[in-house]
């Protein structure tokens, strides 16, 4: 009997501090506004330095799904605190801020390495101008030459005709 008892406790323990234990972690309005604000500030960042990475050429195709999503779980976090569920809208604004945490460095690296290829390209168009245009220099002098040449062998192989006026 004082080992049904002491299970019976044990079980009436675990039920009540089952309880209170999401009391203790539940997230009141103060923060769970905090919250919002951060993952707001963080998406708007996010966004702004992937728009400056696509403006340089990068490919940021995979980083705008992410941000989409970062997005959608934002709009998500807005919606459930306008019910009230402070809880759930504070955990959507965390993983909302976890989900844009990686993308500005990501925009950033892929920012670099647009700016690299678009100066590699850059110098690469330049020098097959430069060469291209002393080619058809060269060779406009030597056609220069040629055509003269020629044109004054066409000269020095006409023939006046005199004629006679009675």
């Amino acid at each position: 009997m004082v080992k049904y008892k002491s299970v019976v406790c044990f079980v009436v323990f675990i039920f009540i501090f089952s309880q209170f234990i999401d009391a203790c972690f539940a997230a009141d309005r103060a923060t769970t506004d905090e919250a919002l604000v951060d993952a707001e500030s963080d998406l708007v960042s996010a966004y702004v330095t992937v728009g400056e990475a696509e403006q340089v050429g990068a490919n940021v195709s995979e980083l705008l799904v992410k941000l989409k999503s970062a997005g959608d779980l934002l709009a998500d976090a807005y919606n459930v605190y306008r019910q009230g569920d402070y809880d759930k809208a504070c955990s959507y604004a965390m993983n909302c801020s976890y989900g844009v945490n990686g993308i500005a460095s990501e925009a950033t690296g892929l920012k670099s390495d647009a700016e690299a290829s678009y100066s590699e390209r850059l110098f690469v168009t330049a020098a097959v101008s430069s060469v291209g245009l002393s080619l058809l220099f060269v060779l406009s002098l030597f056609g220069w030459r040629f055509l003269k040449k020629r044109y004054l062998q066409g000269i020095l192989k006409m023939k006046p005709e005199v004629r006679k006026t009675e």
